[in-house]
């Protein structure tokens, strides 16, 4: 019971590894709020978990829009009152093309809601948590945070953008009692990367030939590392990007 008493915000908690965090941080005791666009899945992962006795909750979020990250902040303290733990983790995979045929539009789209969506998420949760002056919270990069990706340079450039982001975050707050990491999946089997397998061959290759390993990571396999830096285990990790690749990127 990692996170007993803990209460937490996931944010594209829907689906993939969001969805896995939802599931593991209800299991390891937290009250969680989920956060995403999608309000039929959302509310439907809330109410499963309620079921099974596990304090959940759902809320509508747009995390590229601050008027909308407030309202998730203002949800998360009326239901629990403090916010102990939050995983910023909504994402797109964005437009496959080359950087001189990507249009503004497909690259503002991506780093709005990649990157953009982070800093507004960390602005409004760090005001909450250094009023309590406790907290911890984790950005999920990616291993094209490290690397090139041909035809993805707006996802690469935002995942990238995170890490930055993270490491600031922490170092502004090494006094004030609250942790901040990011996580750097590999090639995992969500909807996205699916998704994103499906739109191009050419990616296809390049998502399966880097799993070297022979298999996609699962998504709880990256909640599990999510939970352990979110909880007091990870009491003095602040300002770390963990790669969660099997030797695939950091290497």
């Amino acid at each position: 019971m990692l996170l007993t008493g803990k209460s937490a915000l996931v944010t594209g908690g829907a689906s993939g590894i969001g969805e896995a965090c939802v599931r593991l941080f209800t299991t390891e005791g937290a009250s969680v709020l989920i956060a995403d666009v999608d309000q039929r899945a959302g509310q439907a992962l809330a109410d499963e978990l309620n079921a099974q006795g596990h304090r959940c909750h759902f809320t509508y979020a747009d995390v590229s829009n601050e008027a909308s990250v407030e309202a998730m902040i203002a949800k998360a303290l009326e239901l629990y009152t403090r916010l102990d733990c939050a995983v910023n983790n909504a994402g797109i995979g964005g437009a496959v093309d080359s950087i001189d045929n990507l249009s503004l539009a497909n690259w503002q789209r991506v780093v709005d809601i990649n990157l953009t969506s982070v800093f507004l998420c960390l602005k409004h949760e760090l005001k909450v948590m250094k009023s309590q002056k406790s907290g911890s919270i984790v950005n999920v990069s990616s291993g094209a945070g490290l690397i090139a990706v041909a035809n993805m340079a707006a996802y690469a450039a935002s995942k990238h953008g995170v890490l930055g982001l993270s490491k600031t975050a922490a170092t502004e707050n090494l006094r004030t009692g609250i942790r901040v990491n990011a996580i750097l999946p590999g090639s995992t089997r969500t909807p996205m990367v699916q998704a994103s397998m499906d739109m191009d061959d050419d990616i296809k290759k390049m998502i399966l030939d880097s799993a070297r390993c022979g298999r996609l990571a699962e998504p709880m396999e990256i909640a599990q590392n999510i939970a352990w830096l979110c909880s007091d285990r990870a009491s003095y990790v602040s300002g770390e990007s963990i790669c969660v690749d099997y030797a695939t990127v950091c290497r």
